[in-house]
């Protein structure tokens, strides 16, 4: 028996389980190739929300001190105090915590492209 003939034989007899098989690889490569599509698109709409969020920002320098001031003019940026704090609201005395306070000058609404910002009265 030639192997041509023995091949033959063997997929008409073996054609269902063959079937079965050739369409588990095209639906698994279906499913692969799609995971790869949404993983490119989620990959690249994150960059774009970080890019939004950090503006014109290239480098953070981080410390768990204060340092000087000088260094934002040096590397031509601005500088940016972050710290945790509490905020209570007087007439009900409720409190939360965990609130992020942040201390910038008008050098960091310029570096941003943005007028300066005004603080509004306080709402009672």
């Amino acid at each position: 028996m030639r192997t041509t003939s023995l091949l033959k034989r063997g997929l008409a007899y073996y054609w269902q389980t063959n079937l079965v098989v050739v369409l588990g690889v095209a639906t698994a490569v279906a499913v692969l190739a799609g995971a790869l599509m949404i993983g490119a698109s989620v990959r690249g709409s994150l960059s774009d929300l970080v890019a939004q969020r950090l503006g014109n920002t290239n480098h953070i320098v981080t410390s768990p001190a204060f340092f000087r001031e000088q260094l934002a003019t040096e590397i031509g940026g601005a500088p940016i105090i972050t710290l945790e704090g509490v905020v209570e609201h007087e007439p009900s005395h409720r409190r939360a915590g965990g609130v992020k306070v942040y201390g910038v000058d008008e050098r960091f609404w310029q570096f941003h492209g943005m007028g300066k910002a005004a603080l509004g009265a306080p709402r009672s």
